[in-house]
């Protein structure tokens, strides 16, 4: 896969988030939330529900950068944003969830893009 890259479409209410290439580990260093370009633009769509389809994304966290991914998108939740994660099975880390759960984060993970969309509608 070539570089990273991150496409947003604003459909139904719902913004649709595309993660395709290698993510740049550098970003989850950042004082800023990794999830900040899809905050900036839930808000500039006035939207509270995104899905975010990372079935392309190649990652390669390490424990500290799944802990630091699942802590930013617990936050999303404080933001008043409901977010389902779509993924492949081999992405699937029950640390992230964990994480994510226990800091009051609701982020829906799925492998099927129907179950991820039934979900948010609710």
């Amino acid at each position: 896969m070539n570089g990273y890259k991150e496409d947003f479409r604003f459909e139904d209410g719902v913004l649709h988030v595309h993660l395709s290439g290698k993510f740049p580990n550098e970003l989850l260093g950042r004082a800023e939330n990794v999830f900040q370009p899809l905050i900036d633009a839930c808000s500039a769509h006035n939207c509270k529900r995104a899905l975010i389809d990372a079935r392309d994304l190649q990652v390669d966290f390490d424990t500290v950068a799944m802990f630091q991914a699942g802590e930013d998108a617990a936050f999303l939740n404080r933001l008043g944003l409901r977010i389902a994660l779509l993924s492949r099975e081999d992405m699937l880390d029950p640390f992230f969830a964990n994480v994510v759960s226990n800091r009051g984060g609701d982020v829906g993970i799925f492998t099927d893009m129907d179950s991820a969309l039934d979900w948010l509608q609710r």
